[in-house]
């Protein structure tokens, strides 16, 4: 275990500090509470990610420093795609489809690999004691119902996920990737666009979210489906349902009445 003296972090996240490491190399630190074995998993993940045809950085090396876990990676420069839209709001539509271009990109992977996505989904509703049994039931066999896949799936892909480069995009933190249904990742990513909040960012910027995340969203899923001619906005609405009830657990302050509206204003009646 090492001790050194860090400089500040150039990115925070709710996980993990981002530290300039040596030359062309960054150190993603993680927290002190946060598990081992989800480093472990990470380190997996990358290792397999980088076998693929996405544009990601490379995994160098593990290190613990004051008993923190942390993973160096080739270092990436540029702003995300979050931080880009803020800054150049007229960018906005063509960075929403290319996020979705990235998206398909993905979902052209072979999953097999990764832990099964329906499954992570059902065993997180199943285990959910802030939901009422007739809800979770309800959403259990709704899950049960829908079709499984075996593309690759980033299950927290957003504008702050993607970092736009001088050679191009390159996507990052692979640690929730599943194999599954292309549509649960699209689902997922929804939901994040049109709820989700962003607690690490100043005011200024959640004021900006506010503003163009509805328009990001629309251009996103049209993009999507433009891409995809043979889904619709209701195959992935409906795969929105049980994936707004799994972002529920994450106890994101602010999300939890407007995940809970969306459920119950768009389930089935059984």
């Amino acid at each position: 275990m090492r001790t050194q003296a860090l400089d500040p972090p150039i990115a925070v996240g709710r996980t993990a500090e981002v530290y300039a490491w040596q030359e062309n190399l960054v150190l993603k630190l993680f927290y002190a509470w946060c598990s081992p074995d989800w480093v472990q998993q990470e380190i997996e993940v990358g290792r397999v990610i980088a076998t693929m045809h996405l544009p990601t950085p490379k995994l160098i090396d593990t290190v613990i420093i004051e008993e923190r876990h942390g993973i160096i990676y080739e270092r990436v420069d540029g702003p995300s795609l979050l931080t880009l839209s803020g800054s150049k709001p007229w960018l906005v539509l063509h960075l929403a489809r290319q996020l979705a271009e990235l998206h398909t990109q993905i979902h052209k992977q072979d999953g097999s690999f990764f832990p099964p996505l329906n499954s992570a989904l059902y065993s997180t509703i199943q285990q959910m004691e802030q939901l009422p049994s007739s809800l979770k039931i309800d959403l259990l066999r709704l899950v049960e119902k829908l079709p499984d896949g075996n593309a690759l799936c980033h299950c927290d892909f957003h504008p702050d996920q993607v970092l736009i480069t001088a050679k191009g995009p390159v996507i990052i933190d692979w640690p929730t990737a599943r194999r599954g249904n292309p549509l649960a990742d699209v689902a997922r990513t929804s939901i994040l666009l049109m709820i989700g909040q962003v607690p690490y960012a100043n005011w200024a910027m959640r004021t900006f979210v506010d503003l163009w995340r509805g328009l990001f969203y629309r251009t996103y899923l049209s993009r999507y489906i433009e891409l995809h001619p043979g889904i619709s906005r209701d195959d992935i609405t409906t795969w929105m349902i049980p994936i707004a009830a799994a972002r529920l657990e994450e106890g994101i302050q602010g999300e939890q009445k407007p995940l809970l509206n969306f459920i119950q204003s768009h389930l089935p009646v059984q």
